[in-house]
């Protein structure tokens, strides 16, 4: 019974966080006229966003086999590959699980101790964490007048954003602050309970010790690198190339794109899937800052976040077959 209550609280949690956080973002939005504002997008601008969402796990899944064959496993760069994109979709399923997956997909079918596999992916998550402050400091230095201007209350609302929009998106409720509140408490005291923290934490720094020396042992360090670039690469093309689908996301241009992405990519760090809910918000609440109508960034948020989430999805449920298929003929 405790077993059936961790599971479903480890679901229904970041549901429940994802819904709370959708309903206030699309609170007054019309959902009678979804398929209008649809049609007023270039979809192929989205098709070509999406194009980048399943390059990105193959970079990740290339960058992975150096991390392991210095630890002496002669991974197929097909696997590594094909299990990232298993562990893309796992996430969104239920948040969190992907890493676990990734590592249990590899321990089954190419030996790979299920403990020396996380400790690797401790060690992506160490690099994708410095490239990520590194993304966030350039553009908070470059757009620094601007966000000095929000934060100090001098900001004054673009024209094209005032027209249709009367109530910004970045304006919360204090029942907001005490709904969401209250879900982070509850949470708190669950991991607390249940999760053991000094042990998580001493197991996080074993594992991280065994990942750093995999990459103190990268034989192709430029490789490597350019692999990590490559990733971040394609998570901001595949956000910015879907503004050109509409004229006033189109023109807010590449640099408030990339505000865009580094506030949403700290958005998919709330454990809700594929960072549904704080995605939408953050990414409105920019592209509104950079005078784009509500009524334009809303649908496009919705639909650029759920043909992202499809893509995984696809790409996830193809690849566990395809490992399946391999590898079974493989035994055989």
């Amino acid at each position: 019974m405790k077993k059936f209550l961790s599971n479903a609280i480890k679901v229904l949690l970041p549901l429940l966080i994802s819904a709370v956080v959708l309903a206030y973002t699309y609170r007054d939005y019309d959902f009678s006229k979804l398929w209008t504002d649809v049609a007023r997008l270039d979809l192929w601008w989205i098709f070509f966003a999406v194009v980048f969402s399943w390059l990105s796990p193959m970079f990740r899944g290339l960058r992975w086999n150096l991390i392991l064959s210095p630890l002496g496993y002669n991974v197929p760069q097909r696997d590594t590959t094909l299990t990232v994109f298993t562990g893309y979709a796992a996430n969104i399923i239920i948040p969190r699980f992907g890493e676990i997956s990734r590592c249990a997909i590899l321990d089954r079918y190419n030996s790979v101790p299920f403990s020396k596999g996380l400790g690797t992916l401790l060690a992506e998550r160490f690099v994708d964490m410095i490239l990520l402050l590194l993304i966030a400091l350039i553009t908070v230095l470059w757009q620094m007048p601007r966000f000095i201007d929000l934060f100090s209350g001098e900001y004054k609302l673009p024209a094209t954003a005032a027209e249709g929009s009367s109530s910004p998106a970045f304006v919360i409720p204090d029942i907001c602050y005490w709904i969401l509140g209250a879900i982070a408490l509850v949470a708190l005291i669950w991991w607390i309970v249940k999760c053991k923290p000094m042990q998580m934490l001493k197991n996080f720094v074993s594992g991280l010790w065994v990942g750093f020396m995999s990459l103190k042992q990268v034989k192709n360090l430029p490789l490597f690198l350019a692999y990590s670039l490559g990733i971040w690469v394609c998570y901001y093309l595949e956000m910015y190339l879907a503004f050109f689908s509409l004229e006033s996301t189109a023109a807010v241009g590449a640099i408030a794109g990339l505000v865009c992405f580094v506030a949403s990519s700290f958005a998919v760090l709330v454990p809700t899937p594929n960072g549904a809910g704080p995605w939408h918000w953050v990414v409105i609440t920019m592209l509104f800052i950079y005078g784009v109508p509500i009524d334009d960034a809303r649908p496009l948020a919705l639909v650029l976040h759920t043909a992202q989430t499809a893509a995984y999805l696809l790409g996830g449920f193809v690849s566990w077959i395809v490992l399946h298929l391999v590898h079974r003929e493989k035994n055989s």
